[in-house]
C-alpha cells in the first residue's frame, strides 16, 4: 500500500495564493492530486517551490486535473516539439532567428487565460525552466476580492450582463490563426464568444468579476459603444490593488497553478537579453454561467 503524504499548506496571507509543501513527486497517485486541488480551490493559486521534475511528470499530474486544453499558439511558434500539451513560453530564439516559444518578453495585461473560448480553462500550470535574475515574475489578482469591493451601484451596473469577446485578433494585435480581420471597425458585428460580467464559480459557487482580456475589442452586450468603452474602463480600473494581489518571483524549478475562474494575472517586463522559458499546460473548465 503506498504510504500517504501530508501535504503542508502554507498561504500566503495575501487574497490568494500558498504554497504546498511536501508533495510526493517521485511517488504520487490521484489521490496526492486531490488533495492539492483542494488546496488550489481555496486559494486560487498554488505554487509548489523547487521542482524538479520532467515534462512528462508536469503532464501526468496536469492529467489528473482534468483534460488538456490545447492553445492555438501550441499549434505555432509555442509548440513544444514532443508534447502537444504543452506550450513552450520563453524569448529564446531557433538557430535561424524564428522564435523558439510564445509570449516572449516584455510586459503583459491583467488578463485570464484563453477567454475567447466557448469554455475557458479551467486550471493553468506553469513551470519555469529558466528565469532571469530579475524581472519577469508573475502577479495574480483576485477576482472574488475585486467583486467584492465593487460599489452597490457597480454591482448593480453589471448584474446580469454579458461582455462578448472576439474571436478574431489576438492580445497582441494579430489576427488569430485561421481568422479573416472583418472589414467594419464595429467589434459588435465581429464573431465572438459571451460570457457574463459576474460569474459563479462552478466548483465554489463563489461570485468573481469575470473579464477576460483587456477591453481593447470587447462590449457590453445592449450598450452604445461608448458606455461599454466607459463600463469596462471604471471596471479594469478597479484590478490589481495591491490588496487584491499577490506576485509570484519565480525560481528555476518552480511550477505554479492558478483557477483561471476566478483569478487574472500579468507578467512584469524583464530584460529582453535574459533568458526566461517556461512550459505551460492547462486545463479544460466549464462554460461560465
Amino acid at each position: 500500500m503506498k504510504t500517504r503524504t501530508r501535504l503542508e499548506i502554507r498561504p500566503s496571507g495575501a487574497a490568494l495564493g500558498a504554497d504546498i509543501v511536501g508533495f510526493p513527486w517521485d511517488d504520487f497517485d490521484g489521490e496526492d492530486v486531490a488533495a492539492a486541488r483542494r488546496a488550489w480551490l481555496d486559494h486560487s493559486v498554488v505554487r509548489f517551490r523547487d521542482t524538479a521534475m520532467d515534462d512528462e511528470t508536469q503532464i501526468r499530474f496536469s492529467g489528473f486535473l482534468g483534460e488538456f486544453v490545447i492553445h492555438p499558439r501550441q499549434m505555432q511558434q509555442g509548440a513544444h516539439k514532443g508534447h502537444r500539451e504543452i506550450l513552450v513560453v520563453s524569448n529564446l530564439k531557433n538557430a535561424d532567428g524564428t522564435p523558439a516559444g510564445d509570449l516572449g518578453d516584455g510586459e503583459v495585461h491583467w488578463h485570464t487565460d484563453t477567454w475567447f473560448k466557448e469554455k475557458p480553462p479551467a486550471a493553468s500550470i506553469l513551470r519555469a525552466l529558466q528565469v532571469p535574475a530579475s524581472g519577469g515574475n508573475t502577479q495574480f489578482c483576485s477576482m472574488y476580492a475585486v467583486y467584492a469591493s465593487l460599489p452597490q451601484a457597480l454591482k448593480d451596473a453589471v448584474a446580469g450582463r454579458e461582455i462578448q469577446h472576439q474571436t478574431v485578433i489576438d492580445g497582441r494585435g494579430d489576427v488569430r490563426l485561421g481568422m479573416t480581420r472583418p472589414a467594419s471597425d464595429d467589434v459588435r458585428t465581429w464573431p465572438g464568444v459571451r460570457h457574463p460580467i459576474v460569474r459563479t464559480h462552478g466548483e465554489t459557487k463563489r461570485k468573481a468579476l469575470y473579464l477576460g482580456g483587456q477591453p481593447r475589442h470587447s462590449w457590453i452586450v445592449g450598450l452604445p459603444l461608448d458606455e461599454s468603452r466607459a463600463l469596462l474602463d471604471e471596471l479594469w480600473s478597479r484590478v490589481g490593488k495591491p490588496e487584491h494581489v499577490w506576485t509570484q518571483v519565480w525560481r528555476a524549478g518552480d511550477m505554479v497553478i492558478w483557477d483561471n475562474r476566478c483569478a487574472v494575472h500579468r507578467r512584469d517586463a524583464f530584460d529582453p537579453a535574459a533568458t526566461r522559458l517556461m512550459h505551460r499546460t492547462a486545463i479544460e473548465g466549464e462554460r461560465p454561467v
